[in-house]
C-alpha cells in the first residue's frame, strides 16, 4: 500500500507538489503522510516569476484566497505575453499572446476572414478584447467580483521567494505536509532497486513509499542516484545563459504591465515583469553566439530606457541546460521541476509543469507497489510527449522570425535546427489553421488558440482552402469580430488599471484586530450595550459577553464580525433592543471578578481574514458549576448568567453569516 510521500527539495517546485498532494489525499481519517525535506543550506534560485491561468485553479485546489496569496507574494495580474522585435526588429514589430482565446473560438476559427480582410490589424487585437486591455495596463477584472472571479482569463506575475514562504505555511499549517529542515547525506535502497529511505544528519532514516525529486538542478534521486540520462536540446534551443535583476519603479505609482514582455535581442530576448513593488528582468542567450558582458551591456542598455542608477544594482549570471530526463519515473522516484528538465523561460512554461505534474501523480496515485510501474509508464509516455509539444511551441517563435540581423536568428531557421513534429505541423497549417477540430492531442501543454496567437502574430500565411461554407463561414466570423469590436468600445472603460486593481488589493484589510475596550464608533461597531429585560430575546440569536466598565461588568452582544457592512445598522439595534447606556435601571452591573475570565476571539474566516476580537469577559465553567446550586446568587441573577453563557453557542452562525456575506 502506497502510503508515504517524500518531497525532497522545497522551493515553488517542491511545495506546490507537496500541497496538491495532500490537499488532494491527507486528513484526518487517512493514514496518507506527505513529508518535504528542505535543506537549510541550499537557496532556491527565485527567478520563477510568471504563471498560467492553472495558477488559478491550483491555488483554489490548495484553499489558499486570492486576495491572501497575491497580497503576500507582492503578485500582479498575468494577462498575456507580448512579443517586441521577434518578427523583423522593425519599428511596430510586436505582438500579443492572450490567456483568452480568440472570440467564439469552440464555434469557429476566425484566422482565415482575418488573413482575408482584416489583416492591417493585428490578429490578437481583432479577435479578442485581451490585447487592448494589455495595452492600456488593465486588470482582467473588478476587485469586487471576488476571489477568482473574473471577465478575461488571466494568471500571475509573482515573487518566487514569497510564494514559497506561503506554500511552506500553508502546507504545514493547513495541510498536514510534515517539513524536516535537514541535509540529505545518504539514499538507502531495497534489494529490487527501490528507495527505502532518505538519510539525514540530524533526523536518521526517512522512510517513503514514493519519492519525488524536487532537488532542481541537483537532481539528487532521479540523476546521482539512478543515473537517468538527461537529453540535451541545445540543437534545438540555443539559450544557455540567463543574467538576471531586480529593478525598483521610478515612483510608487508607476504603471504595471498586464503582460509579460519579451524583447528580442541579437543572440536571444529580454523578459521583462511588473510586480506590485518592482519589475524583474533578464536577458537569456546563447553565449556560442554572444559573450556574457556583450549580453549584460545589452541588458544595460535596455535598462537604461527606464532605470537611473544602473551600476548599483545586482545582476546573478545562472545557466541553463535546455533539455529533459530520459524518463521522469523510474522505480519508486517521480522527477518534477528543474530536476525533471528546465527549458528557457519563454511562456513561462517551468511552473505549469510542475503544477501538471503534482496534479497527474495526485489523481493517478498508485494503490499499490504493483500499480506503480503501470501508471509509471503512462506517465512517462505523457510527460516525453508534453516535453516535445513545448520545445515545438517555444522553437516556433523562433522559426518564424525574419530576423536576418545576426547568425543566432538564421540558425534558428536552420532545417536541421526543427524538430520533425514541428515541420509536419507547420505543413500542415499552410493548407489550415489550428483550431479546435480535435487534431491536437488533449496532451498538448499549448491549445489550439495560443498557436494561432503565435502563427499570425509573427506574420504566417495560411492559404484559404474551401473547407465548409466560405459565405456562412464568413458571415459568423463577422459576427464574432463585430462583438469583439463591442467589447472593446465598452469595457475598457468599466476595469481599473493593474496599479488600481493592485493598490486596492494591498490595502485590503486581512487581520482585523477589534478590542472592546477600546471600540469608540458610533456606527457599525459589532458589539451592543444589552438591557437586562432584552437578554431572554437577545441571548435566542447573539453571543453575549461582559465588557468592563468603571462600576464592574455589564453585558455585551456581538453583532457581527468586522466593519465590512453589519448585519444591521447601530439604529436598528435600538429599535428591537433598546437600551439606554447611561440609565442605571437597564443594565446590570457584574461585581465578582473571581467568576469572570478574560476570553479572545481569535477566528480565520473562510477566505483567510484573521479577526481577532479582544476585551471581553464570560463566566468560568468550572466554578459556575461550582457554586450555582449555593444561594449566592438570584434566581434572577443566576437564569440570566445561564441564558448568557448558553448564547456563546451563536458565535460559529455569526462567522457563517460573515462567510457568506464574503461569497465564500
Amino acid at each position: 500500500m502506497i502510503k508515504s510521500i517524500v518531497v525532497l527539495g522545497g522551493g515553488s517546485a517542491g511545495w506546490l507538489t507537496a500541497c496538491l498532494i495532500a490537499a488532494k489525499h491527507v486528513n484526518k481519517n487517512s493514514p496518507f503522510s506527505v513529508t518535504l525535506i528542505e535543506s537549510p543550506n541550499i537557496p532556491t534560485i527565485g527567478v520563477g516569476e510568471g504563471t498560467w491561468p492553472t495558477m488559478v485553479n491550483t491555488l483554489q485546489q490548495l484553499g489558499i484566497s486570492e486576495l491572501t496569496f497575491m497580497q503576500r507574494c507582492d503578485a500582479s495580474f498575468k494577462q498575456a505575453s507580448k512579443f517586441v522585435n521577434w518578427v523583423n526588429n522593425k519599428e511596430g514589430d510586436e505582438y500579443y499572446h492572450p490567456f483568452t482565446p480568440p472570440q467564439s473560438f469552440d464555434q469557429i476559427s476566425l484566422a482565415s476572414t482575418w488573413q482575408q480582410h482584416y489583416a492591417d490589424k493585428p490578429f490578437a487585437e481583432t479577435v479578442c478584447l485581451q490585447a487592448l486591455l494589455c495595452q492600456q495596463k488593465r486588470a482582467p477584472k473588478q476587485l469586487k467580483l471576488g476571489d477568482y472571479k473574473t471577465i478575461e482569463n488571466y494568471g500571475y506575475h509573482l515573487n518566487a521567494g514569497k510564494f514559497s514562504q506561503l506554500l511552506t505555511e500553508h502546507g504545514t499549517e493547513k495541510l498536514g505536509v510534515k517539513h524536516i529542515l535537514d541535509d540529505v547525506i545518504a539514499v538507502n535502497s531495497k534489494s529490487n532497486g527501490d528507495i527505502a529511505s532518505l538519510t539525514t544528519k540530524e533526523h536518521g532514516d526517512i522512510n517513503g513509499d514514493l519519492f519525488i525529486d524536487c532537488s532542481g538542478q541537483a537532481a539528487a534521486l532521479i540523476g546521482k542516484h539512478y543515473q537517468v540520462p538527461f537529453i540535451s536540446k541545445k540543437d534545438i534551443l540555443f539559450i544557455d545563459k540567463a543574467i538576471a535583476v531586480q529593478v525598483p519603479y521610478s515612483c510608487e505609482n508607476s504603471p504595471v504591465e498586464s503582460a509579460t514582455l519579451s524583447t528580442a535581442q541579437t543572440a536571444g530576448w529580454i523578459w521583462d515583469i511588473g510586480l506590485p513593488t518592482r519589475r524583474g528582468v533578464g536577458h537569456v542567450f546563447s553565449t556560442k553566439y554572444t559573450s556574457i558582458e556583450s549580453a549584460t551591456k545589452q541588458l544595460k542598455s535596455y535598462l537604461a530606457q527606464s532605470v537611473d542608477n544602473i551600476e548599483q544594482l545586482t545582476f546573478r549570471t545562472l545557466d541553463i541546460n535546455p533539455g529533459h530526463r530520459e524518463t521522469f519515473w523510474h522505480k519508486n522516484c517521480v522527477a518534477v521541476g528543474m530536476s525533471s528538465g528546465f527549458l528557457e523561460p519563454l511562456e513561462a512554461s517551468a511552473l505549469v509543469m510542475v503544477e501538471l505534474a503534482a496534479k497527474t501523480i495526485a489523481l493517478q496515485m498508485p494503490a499499490s507497489r504493483e500499480a506503480m510501474d503501470v501508471i509509471a509508464r503512462q506517465y512517462n509516455k505523457n510527460m516525453t510527449f508534453r516535453w516535445q509539444r513545448i520545445i515545438d511551441f517555444l522553437k516556433l517563435h523562433y522559426v518564424l522570425s525574419k530576423r536576418d540581423d545576426s547568425r543566432f536568428w538564421r540558425d534558428n531557421r536552420d532545417p536541421a535546427t526543427i524538430p520533425d513534429s514541428l515541420k509536419e505541423l507547420l505543413t500542415l497549417w499552410q493548407y489550415q489553421p489550428p483550431e479546435n477540430n480535435g487534431f491536437l492531442s488533449p496532451y498538448d501543454l499549448f491549445p489550439a488558440a495560443s498557436y494561432q496567437y503565435i502563427l499570425y502574430g509573427m506574420g504566417f500565411i495560411t492559404q484559404a482552402n474551401c473547407l465548409g461554407n466560405e459565405t456562412e463561414l464568413t458571415k459568423q466570423s463577422n459576427e464574432a469580430i463585430n462583438k469583439v469590436k463591442s467589447r472593446q468600445h465598452k469595457m475598457p472603460s468599466l476595469l481599473p488599471t493593474n496599479r488600481e486593481i493592485l493598490t486596492e488589493i494591498r490595502q485590503q484589510n486581512r487581520e482585523i484586530h477589534i478590542d472592546i475596550n477600546q471600540d469608540n464608533r458610533q456606527n457599525n461597531q459589532p458589539w451592543q450595550f444589552l438591557a437586562s429585560d432584552n437578554l431572554s430575546k437577545v441571548s435566542q440569536q447573539y453571543p453575549i459577553f461582559f465588557k468592563k466598565i468603571a462600576s464592574g461588568y455589564t453585558p455585551i452582544y456581538l453583532t457581527h464580525l468586522t466593519d465590512q457592512g453589519s448585519i444591521h445598522q447601530t439604529n436598528q439595534h435600538n429599535k428591537k433592543f433598546p437600551y439606554e447606556e447611561n440609565s442605571a435601571h437597564t443594565l446590570f452591573p457584574f461585581n465578582d471578578d473571581a467568576l469572570l475570565e478574560p476570553v479572545k476571539l481569535d477566528i480565520t474566516l473562510n477566505d483567510d481574514t484573521e479577526v481577532k476580537i479582544s476585551g471581553l469577559y464570560v463566566v468560568q465553567q468550572n466554578k459556575w458549576q461550582q457554586i450555582k446550586s449555593s444561594s449566592q446568587y438570584s434566581s434572577t441573577l443566576t437564569k440570566q448568567l445561564d441564558l448568557m453563557m448558553s448564547s456563546l453557542q451563536h458565535v460559529p452562525a455569526l462567522i457563517a453569516v460573515e462567510n457568506k456575506k464574503r461569497g465564500v
